[in-house]
């Protein structure tokens, strides 16, 4: 069931339940207010009801987050299992999350979203009436409350430790002079798809929401600038504050970033491109993520006439981003889009080395050549002072930007 202003947000919501593993029968469209007591007025509570009766119905989803007393009361009208689509997201997210780090951010955000109906239910249990959670009573109930709070407070520390081991390991990349590419964009985009592509690895890809919840990262070179480059967790509409929260660990790897590839997917309609292109810069203005350090991969091209794809980039520029076009799936416009991230990447400079080379410089520098002179290197500025102690270095060319 969708609330009002959710026009046009339909499919991708029943694409979310059919992620979890739900077969949508239909979905039911509230054009006026919520409806306080029940999130859809009579009229259509009747509809669902009839739904029901008709196709078996077992699950109840609502794309809005359900007040506590909006869930007690569908769940005693329909007597079947009701959610919403903050309990549907953390489902997926339960389902996906591979390491440690993403089990605990989902642990956290299925604990703060159990509070309010926690709180509801003790509330009812100390007026004596059984609502019924998880067969408890009154005094295990408020005993269950209680253990939740001491989880969150044990996670969030934990959370805590791995956030700074993560800030830890990105500060030690930047000062041995590591750049960050992260790939992000809205979920579904292709970004997995690009990061195979370009990290040579084989990731799974199953055309799902939310395929990546843990962060993957490998070195790249592009155009032999060598970087560290980021798969990450996928944006969506209205993501619940609590998720944003709970996964800011994920998202904060696009903050830290030299350059952020934001993943368009262009073979889908303009409103759409521009609604999902606003969602992820609005996620990019939270993070005060410099659009400068932009830039959009319009993916999906080979799905596109040339017409199409002209507006398309018009629709981008509209939102004053740089552009490159490509298709992950037929490997067109690759070598454009690395030779633009090189350009990007800032801080390399080209020096020739003669004499004995330490076995250091060749992982983090890319050879350009030899000669009997020596060998000439594209290499990162910061690694200058070491190398130039370890053996006879010549600035051919300084590609640093001012």
């Amino acid at each position: 069931m969708a609330g009002p202003g959710k026009d046009g947000k339909e499919g991708e919501f029943a694409e979310l339940a059919r992620a979890a593993g739900y077969n949508v029968v239909d979905v039911i469209r509230q054009r006026r207010t919520i409806d306080s007591r029940f999130y859809v007025g009579s009229g259509k509570l009747m509809q669902v009801k009839q739904l029901m009766a008709d196709r078996g119905v077992t699950h109840v989803i609502t794309y809005d987050k359900l007040k506590p007393s909006q869930f007690n009361n569908l769940r005693r009208e329909l007597k079947v299992n009701v959610m919403d689509r903050v309990q549907l997201i953390l489902e997926i997210f339960n389902e996906r999350a591979g390491d440690m780090e993403s089990k605990l951010q989902v642990r956290l955000a299925e604990l703060y979203n159990q509070l309010p109906l926690l709180r509801e239910y003790v509330r009812h249990a100390k007026r004596g009436e059984q609502i019924g959670f998880m067969g408890l009573g009154e005094y295990a109930i408020d005993a269950y409350y209680k253990h939740v709070l001491k989880q969150i407070a044990v996670i969030r520390r934990r959370l805590d430790e791995l956030m700074i081991a993560q800030a830890d390991r990105i500060r030690r990349r930047k000062e041995v002079g590591m750049p960050q590419v992260a790939i992000t964009g809205y979920t579904m985009a292709g970004k997995t798809s690009l990061f195979n592509l370009l990290a040579r690895e084989s990731k799974g890809i199953d055309g799902r929401p939310f395929a990546t919840l843990s962060t993957y990262s490998r070195l790249v070179s592009f155009h032999g600038k060598r970087a560290i480059l980021t798969d990450t967790i996928g944006f969506i509409d209205d993501l619940p504050p609590l998720l944003i929260k709970s996964f800011y660990a994920t998202i904060s790897e696009v903050t830290y970033a030299d350059v952020v590839l934001l993943v368009v997917d262009a073979s889908e309609e303009d409103a759409e491109i521009k609604r999902k292109l606003s969602v992820s810069l609005n996620v990019f203005d939270s993070l005060a993520v410099n659009r400068q350090r932009v830039l959009a991969v319009m993916n999906k091209i080979d799905l596109l006439s040339p017409a199409d794809l002209s507006r398309i980039n018009g629709l981008a520029s509209r939102f004053g981003l740089r552009f490159v076009d490509i298709s992950a799936k037929m490997g067109i416009g690759i070598d454009e889009l690395k030779s633009i991230v090189g350009e990007m990447l800032e801080d390399y400079v080209t020096v020739k080395l003669r004499g004995d080379v330490p076995e250091w410089a060749f992982k983090v520098a890319t050879v350009l050549g030899s000669d009997g002179d020596g060998l000439t290197l594209l290499i990162n500025k910061v690694y200058l002072p070491k190398l130039s102690k370890e053996a006879k270095i010549e600035l051919i060319r300084n590609d640093v930007s001012d």
